[in-house]
């Protein structure tokens, strides 16, 4: 085989050798690129469900509130009631 082949086979075989690493190069960014979308998905919905979780545990404060508010109106109102009660009856 002379020389010049040998180096031709060489060089050819090289050029198929990178041209392979390249495609599993690019392969490995497409992979990459995908997961990295698919982690910002789930980072998103992560946060999402963290604001679902905070707005239901605040649920039940607001309803703790809604029923002080409500009983201290109910109290308040009592009080005036007899107030204006015994002012009327002269006391």
């Amino acid at each position: 085989m002379p020389e010049k082949d040998l180096y031709e086979h060489r060089i050819q075989k090289l050029e198929d050798d990178v041209k392979h690493l390249y495609s599993k190069v690019n392969g490995f960014a497409v992979a990459n690129a995908e997961m990295s979308a698919k982690l910002d998905s789930v980072l998103m919905t992560l946060g999402e469900l963290k604001e679902s979780i905070k707005a239901v545990s605040a649920r039940p404060a607001k309803l703790w509130d809604k029923l002080l508010f409500a009983a201290l109106s109910a109290v308040g109102t009592a009080l005036g009631t007899a107030l204006l009660i015994l002012l009327k009856t002269g006391g």
